[in-house]
């Protein structure tokens, strides 16, 4: 028998594979983090359509004002996120912040992977010329849960497309942006995240991963220093991006 395969033995023994919506054990073997009851609920999520142009993710081009300054209009995402209207789906997102899961990572990224593909051939932009970086979590929150959700994404996409992961930003922040006002976030992802010196290296283009992009605050303070640094192109690809969010001043939790 095989290494994978005994690995794979084990973790169904001892550490089963649970669906990411109601805990149902469910194979290892499968692509997505669902049971055959819950899967229908995903397969409604993603058609749920733009609140601002009406077009479901495939189609939709909207983006928060500082994030569309910030990346000249293009940005990756699977799906739309709005968490009082997500309802039975915002358990997977709740996982995918509190609860490692690296089936749950590997989804994600799965989706995030044909979304800068098919970002890039549509913008005729050659991806293997990036690489990735992350806004990566506080230290006491990263403590507290066990992990960083930006991070493991950044490096779970970079082995999918072959591109080199490069950190280049502390997170030195005490508040959480999702506690703020847009104005809020906005100082507050300025003097949280630090660019580490000579990180960027020789790398000129670069995709900024993270789980969810709300009202662009974060990516656009991030992109700034990488261009302050020497990046040309700076792009953010996320999992989900904010259904209620579009530049406006409302309120509720995100970067």
């Amino acid at each position: 028998m095989k290494l994978s395969e005994i690995l794979k033995f084990l973790d169904n023994m001892f550490l089963p594979r649970l669906c990411a919506l109601c805990d149902e054990t469910i194979s290892y073997e499968q692509a997505n983090p669902f049971c055959e009851e819950c899967m229908p609920v995903w397969e409604e999520f993603v058609k749920i359509k733009c609140t601002k142009c009406g077009k479901t993710h495939k189609d939709c081009r909207c983006l928060p004002t500082m994030a569309k300054k910030a990346s000249g209009s293009s940005a990756a995402w699977c799906v739309f996120y709005d968490s009082a209207q997500n309802g039975d789906m915002n358990k997977l997102f709740y996982r995918l912040k509190y609860r490692y899961d690296r089936c749950i990572i590997d989804f994600c990224t799965t989706k995030m992977k044909r979304k800068v593909i098919s970002l890039c051939i549509r913008k005729k932009i050659n991806y293997k010329s990036f690489a990735i970086t992350y806004t990566p979590r506080r230290k006491l929150m990263a403590f507290k849960y066990g992990f960083d959700q930006s991070k493991k994404l950044a490096y779970s996409l970079g082995k999918k497309l072959n591109l080199p992961v490069i950190r280049c930003f502390e997170n030195t922040g005490k508040t959480e942006q999702k506690a703020l006002d847009l104005y809020g976030r906005v100082e507050n992802a300025k003097k949280s995240y630090k660019y580490i010196d000579g990180s960027l290296g020789k790398y000129k283009n670069v995709f900024i991963v993270d789980d969810i992009l709300t009202t662009g605050a974060t990516f656009s303070a991030c992109a700034e220093m990488l261009r302050e640094h020497g990046a040309e192109k700076v792009i953010p690809v996320v999992f989900a991006k904010d259904n209620y969010h579009h530049g406006t001043n409302k309120d509720n939790g995100g970067k």
